[in-house]
């Protein structure tokens, strides 16, 4: 815990203070992938298994970004499941439901777009470019700090 986890947050929660210190706002957006089949364990075990996923929060994720994600990956032609497999996105337990500059947008892909077994497959470098493309626009569009 204190390593990684502990370590991860405390980066996370003075990327946000630093962001909110000189832009007044912040943006982060909580990056993920998921496999084809759900795993055994899993919470969530729906068939529904999209090529993207967001996750979003009521209070944090503001509903143009949600417009915003569903037209992008609606004009490429990729499903796109909203807090289906997967919900929520992260924020500092600091921010959380209290300071509406944060804001905050999960993206999970899943994996069969971009890998064969352990392996990159032909689709990597596309899926990649579609990534970055994203976040792009959720900078230019909201002109928010992301964090990535």
């Amino acid at each position: 815990l204190q390593g990684y986890y502990r370590k991860h947050h405390e980066k996370l929660l003075n990327l946000v203070k630093s962001s909110l210190e000189t832009k007044g706002k912040c943006l982060i957006v909580d990056c993920h992938s998921f496999p084809e089949e759900s795993f055994n364990c899993a919470v969530n075990k729906s068939s529904f298994r999209p090529e993207f996923n967001i996750g979003t929060d009521e209070f944090h994720t503001p509903k143009r970004l949600i417009e915003i994600s569903k037209r992008y990956f609606e004009e490429l032609g990729y499903s796109l499941g909203i807090d289906e497999p997967y919900s929520g996105t992260i924020v500092p337990m600091e921010y959380y439901k209290k300071d509406e500059r944060v804001q905050s947008i999960m993206l999970e892909v899943n994996r069969k777009l971009y890998l064969s077994g352990t392996e990159k497959s032909e689709g990597y470098e596309k899926i990649k470019e579609v990534v970055q493309e994203y976040l792009k626009l959720l900078k230019k569009t909201t002109k928010l700090h992301t964090i990535n």
